[in-house]
């Protein structure tokens, strides 16, 4: 898997205070996907266990695998605050999405906010769907969320300027300037190297500068309907919003629920 080291770094101490992941409008959503689709349900890429946690607050059996140690303390510390008849339906794992084996097999496997647009080439992509279709019983089903492709990212240079993206304060006091870049287009990989850049004022004034650097993969509808067919899925559903809007030019999200065959 691409950016195998990504989330496991200073990363994991600013996560969820970002109001980018904690105003992120998802969790109603994956949490009627298990009551429509049932349990038990897989996770993949779960970080920090924002939408494990939720899943498993509202009465369901579900795994959570991520490849980071830090991201998974994380999730942890949380779930040991939680009663213990919720704690008891939860299981982390650390593991890598294109290539695991858990022994088991679930009626639903997610993976929200976009951890497979981390894996940067078809052959790990197609790993990681075969994987899943192999954890899912016949008739199961698999919901991935993507953002939705905006063509001017692809190449206009106004994006290789650093932008503003979030402003927070942490529970210890700790002020976050969050923004973001592009460094450089790769259109013929249909990706992008970007840049996360946390200018963080502590309480004694002191200021740091922490950056993280990865590519990103973007992808196009038929591209993964394409992909969910070559590995043992049939696209159910695609919408463009988390209140289940069909797809349109204007959406911010690509969400596929396809059911394994």
């Amino acid at each position: 898997m691409a950016c195998e080291s990504l989330y496991d770094n200073f990363i994991a101490d600013y996560y969820d205070a970002s109001p980018i992941v904690a105003g992120r409008r998802d969790i109603d959503f994956y949490v009627n996907a298990a009551k429509e689709f049932g349990h038990p349900v897989l996770e993949l890429g779960c970080g920090s266990g924002r939408v494990t946690n939720a899943v498993a607050q509202a009465g369901f059996t579900i795994t959570g695998m991520d490849l980071s140690p830090k991201m998974l303390a994380k999730a942890e510390e949380k779930i040991a605050k939680l009663p213990g008849s919720v704690r008891g339906g939860v299981n982390f794992v650390q593991g890598n999405m294109t290539n695991f084996d858990l022994g088991k097999v679930f009626r639903l496997v997610i993976i929200p906010f976009r951890p497979f647009q981390h894996l940067l080439d078809v052959p790990q992509q197609l790993d990681c769907l075969r994987r899943v279709r192999k954890h899912l019983e016949t008739g199961g089903h698999l919901i991935l969320d993507f953002f939705q492709t905006d063509a001017r990212r692809m190449h206009d240079p106004a994006f290789l300027q650093e932008r503003p993206a979030a402003e927070y304060e942490m529970a210890d006091g700790r002020k976050v300037r969050l923004s973001e870049r592009v460094t450089a287009f790769h259109r013929a990989e249909q990706l992008n190297d970007v840049e996360m850049i946390y200018r963080v004022t502590h309480r004694d004034g002191r200021e740091e500068r922490l950056v993280m650097a990865f590519p990103f993969r973007y992808f196009f509808r038929y591209e993964v309907e394409h992909l969910l067919a070559r590995c043992g899925f049939s696209a159910e559903a695609t919408y463009g919003d988390f209140d289940r809007s069909l797809l349109q030019d204007r959406s911010p999200e690509m969400i596929f629920v396809a059911v394994a065959v």
